[in-house]
């Protein structure tokens, strides 16, 4: 099941996915990012940020996303490992790209790290493509057209 976020709920599992899953990857750029629960739950909320429940209720994934003109970004994806592999992060980007016809936007974008190949081959699974690379953040700009 996927819903909005509730932060009082989810904050919590959303930041350990965040430290157990994203924030390796962004450290191989940036060695000595810090990142707290005041930070993460403002950029939460500058975002629309959906879960993914498992069957008893627990939180287990997100997205967050940020909706600009013609465009909706991905900001952040994350899915607990014990439920990779089980159509849980492809539930939750069909909702970003749900959530972007809604807005209107024409296509979805994110960026991966360039050492998260896990990710890459998730996104490129799922219709994503690389259009270009930043080799300052070491990381792969992707996009999807949805219009």
């Amino acid at each position: 099941m996927l819903r909005k976020r509730i932060p009082s709920r989810d904050d919590a599992v959303i930041m350990e996915l965040v430290e157990q899953l994203l924030v390796p990857f962004a450290k191989e750029t940036v060695p000595d990012l810090r990142l707290d629960a005041t930070m993460l739950r403002r950029r939460l909320d500058d975002c629309t940020t959906y879960v993914a429940m498992s069957a008893g209720g627990r939180t287990i994934g997100f997205v967050s996303l940020k909706p600009d003109r013609e465009r909706l970004s991905v900001d952040m994806l994350a899915v607990s490992s014990k439920y990779q592999g089980l159509g849980v992060g492809a539930r939750l980007m069909h909702q970003a790209e749900r959530t972007a016809q809604q807005y209107g936007c024409r296509e979805v974008t994110l960026w991966v790290d360039e050492a998260n190949k896990q990710a890459q081959r998730f996104y490129l699974r799922n219709g994503y493509m690389p259009t270009n690379y930043d080799h300052r953040l070491r990381c792969y700009f992707m996009t999807k057209q949805i219009a």
